[in-house]
């Protein structure tokens, strides 16, 4: 098994990493992560095209290594060392209030069609000096990727890195099983699996309405707290019937399928308009709390202690047991949101390669604890 390796990835400095900008990575609690693989294995495998029923069949005889690998960012890379945890972060995110005028939400071909652009449409909400405008107030480029976070750029790129690792397969297309090439044939589909699993994470993230607003956690609204009571307390009180009702919906009303055919083979805009989708959502979330579970709002101090942050009271809320019939409707919307968004960018990675073969693979091979993948989107990153 491979040692986990960081150092070479650390590819912004390391006073970037330690500043302190808190951990956002976890989305949707492995429950969450976990449903949304296994279902979007489902929703290919149930297809009624032939090729793609047997591409998903594929898939989900491999949907519970899947499901581990969708939770790998947030437990295994996560335990690697604190710089890189702090970096690699805002991959889980996108905080688009940055870029927005009074909460507009625009297209998706208006968005960012790069780290560049992107760090320019910051820097320009800044340079209003208005209220209007959110800034996302930091000095650096990295102190703002930090803070604002990067998302779509990590899940276009890992949908990028999975129809290459598809098109190398489809090269091997007539290496046979006693050739010396076939262990080169059985990795090439193993890098499939990781990176299938890995890119799972990143598109359950964006799907999760928390993950693409400033106020991720509930603090403006006098709701502190919010993030891990919905993503992680009211979904792992749901019963055992939620992954197979996410199933159902996605399956009977495909909500990504109109907003990805706006953009097709374009991950990048797919991603934002799955981050779209989940910010508009946030009033719903954040109603939802106030109505049913908020028994006590809040309380930040409007002074900063010596290390620069506030002494903040979470709220304090009603058991998960007692609210969770209120948020699951919206719980099932998002995981089938993502799970329909994700088997979109499998199945269109696998097509755009030639559809390359995988019923020759029988190994059992288990990536449990894989190295960090690097973000090669990011200012002066390498690969």
């Amino acid at each position: 098994m491979k040692t986990l390796n960081a150092a070479p990835l650390l590819t912004l400095s390391l006073t970037l990493a330690l500043s302190g900008i808190s951990s956002r990575a976890m989305a949707w609690g492995e429950r969450g992560h976990d449903a949304v693989t296994r279902v979007a294995t489902r929703i290919l495998a149930d297809s009624k095209d032939p090729e793609t029923a047997k591409f998903g069949a594929f898939l989900q005889k491999r949907e519970n290594m899947l499901g581990h690998l969708s939770n790998v960012p947030d437990i295994v890379w996560k335990s690697v060392s604190p710089e890189l945890d702090k970096l690699s972060s805002p991959s889980h995110f996108v905080d688009l209030d940055f870029i927005l005028k009074n909460d507009k939400l625009p297209t998706a071909v208006e968005l960012p069609v790069d780290v560049n652009a992107f760090v320019k449409a910051l820097d320009k909400n800044c340079g209003k000096k208005s209220k209007d405008y959110p800034c996302v107030g930091a000095k650096t480029v990295d102190e703002q990727l930090l803070k604002a976070g990067h998302g779509p750029f990590r899940v276009q790129t890992l949908s990028e890195d999975l129809r290459d690792a598809f098109k190398s397969l489809k090269a091997m297309d007539k290496v046979q099983k006693d050739s010396p090439e076939f262990p080169k044939k059985e990795e090439a589909v193993q890098r499939i699996l990781l990176l299938s699993g890995i890119l799972s994470h990143f598109v359950g993230d964006l799907a999760n309405p928390h993950h693409t607003s400033a106020d991720y956690d509930g603090w403006q609204t006098e709701q502190g707290g919010l993030h891990a009571y919905f993503e992680t307390d009211i979904l792992d009180s749901l019963g055992l019937d939620l992954e197979a009702t996410v199933l159902d919906e996605a399956e009977r009303h495909q909500p990504m399928q109109k907003l990805f055919e706006k953009h097709p083979h374009n991950y990048l805009e797919q991603a934002w308009e799955l981050v779209l989708d989940s910010h508009a959502k946030i009033p719903e979330l954040t109603a939802l709390d106030r109505d049913n579970s908020l028994l006590q709002k809040s309380t930040e101090d409007k002074e900063k202690g010596p290390d620069g942050r506030s002494k903040r009271e979470r709220a304090k809320r009603k058991e998960p047991t007692e609210t969770r019939n209120a948020f699951r409707n919206l719980v099932i919307l998002r995981l089938a949101a993502g799970s329909d968004a994700l088997a979109r960018i499998w199945l269109d990675a696998w097509q755009e390669a030639g559809k390359p073969d995988l019923s020759f693979y029988r190994n059992y091979h288990y990536d449990v604890k894989p190295d960090f993948i690097p973000m090669r989107y990011l200012p002066g990153a390498k690969g």
